[in-house]
């Protein structure tokens, strides 16, 4: 059962389309392999956003204990140095829940919290729990690839159109520019040019200037 745990969870990672969606299928998965309340806290700009519960409409108070200050605390100890803590650890061992991150080597993107019970995981069911939350790492390091690949095609985009536009303002201003300093020049050859013909290459140069 728990080997189909695991096997499932990477299903449903794989169709998990935002990092909320990967979150709630290890909320889910978690659940279905402790059958323990669940708290996970996704980690915004490098600290911990909104925590998610696994859902149980008759257990709101427990909520309220698993998102007081004082657990919060020890899910911060777990993003800031990367290790477990809380229930079944030497760090905060009164706590009401077993924390662990959900990390890629050195890279975390949430910290996760297992209700405590009667016993500490046997070594197999931690193990899966480990894998679980491995695999929900992993897919949040893809989006964040994802993410970050799409932004560059964007940077890109904007700096060819950038480029283009600076192309077609500069041919826009070129033309004209140098059809005035074309007259000009005529203009400044001296009395060889006719009044007249002074008159009809100012108004053209004052047309493009206007234009311009």
């Amino acid at each position: 059962y728990r080997t189909k745990v695991l096997f499932d969870t990477n299903q449903l990672l794989q169709k998990a389309e935002t990092d909320k969606a990967i979150l709630n299928t290890l909320i889910s998965q978690i659940q279905k392999l402790l059958g323990k309340h669940i708290i996970i806290y996704p980690v915004q700009h490098g600290t911990l956003g909104t925590p998610i519960l696994s859902p149980d409409p008759a257990s709101a108070e427990k909520s309220e204990f698993l998102t007081c200050p004082r657990e919060r605390e020890v899910a911060l100890w777990v993003l800031a140095h990367n290790k477990r803590a809380g229930a079944y650890t030497d760090t905060f061992p009164d706590a009401l829940c077993h924390y662990l991150a959900i990390r890629v080597q050195n890279a975390v993107y949430g910290v996760a919290g297992m209700e405590a019970g009667e016993h500490p995981m046997d070594s197999f069911e931690y193990s899966v729990l480990v894998s679980i939350l491995g695999e929900g790492a992993l897919a949040m390091e893809n989006r964040q690839n994802i993410r970050e690949k799409e932004q560059a095609a964007l940077l890109m985009e904007k700096e060819r159109l950038r480029a283009n536009l600076l192309r077609t303002i500069s041919h826009d201003l070129r033309t004209p520019l140098t059809s005035i300093i074309g007259y000009l020049e005529l203009l400044s050859s001296g009395p060889a040019i006719s009044q007249e013909m002074q008159k009809k290459y100012i108004d053209i140069a004052y047309v493009k200037a206007k234009r311009l």
